[in-house]
């Protein structure tokens, strides 16, 4: 990851390619499934041959979640990424699992207070993932209701397809 961090004076494309570059090599350790893989790695010199940790999951998903702050049109890239992440964590069999998901809808839903498209989507497969969730603490105050797709929630959810520019007008 520190290969990818600017240094010194970058022009707009040299900082483009280093965000790709980022979100390639995260997405490369997610569809692998280094991020979640339980045993250790053959010795290797180039890299650590230890079993993935909670905390380096953590670390992958903060810098998704950085990546889709940084420039909105490397948003809906980084949350596909995030949705990969949750796919491949809730697939796997971890021992820190638990603890990733607590982690995860954390950071998600309560340190990152801006709702998003992407947010929404990944809300709904969270919620079908984990319906045992308590959902209204995280949904809370933008929503009223727990069940994300609820008819009280739909003003809401029209909202933020609106001022993302997702919302089809019909007629």
């Amino acid at each position: 990851m520190d290969s990818t961090k600017p240094q010194g004076s970058i022009n707009g494309q040299e900082e483009r390619d280093l965000l790709f570059a980022r979100l390639f090599g995260i997405m490369a350790v997610i569809q692998s499934g280094l991020v979640v893989r339980t045993t250790p790695l053959a010795s290797s010199a180039s890299s650590s041959n230890l079993p993935s940790s909670l905390e380096s999951y953590e670390q992958l998903l903060t810098s998704l979640v950085g990546l889709g702050e940084q420039k909105t049109w490397l948003r809906e890239s980084a949350w596909f990424a995030i949705s990969l992440l949750v796919n491949v964590l809730h697939e796997s069999d971890v021992l820190w699992k638990e603890e990733a998901v607590t982690s995860t809808m954390e950071l998600l839903f309560v340190k990152n207070v801006v709702w998003s498209t992407e947010k929404v989507a990944l809300a709904l497969k969270l919620q079908d993932l984990y319906p045992k969730r308590e959902w209204k603490t995280f949904l809370a105050p933008t929503f009223k209701n727990s069940d994300l797709l609820s008819t009280g929630n739909l003003p809401t959810i029209a909202r933020i397809l609106k001022v993302c520019g997702c919302l089809v007008r019909s007629g």
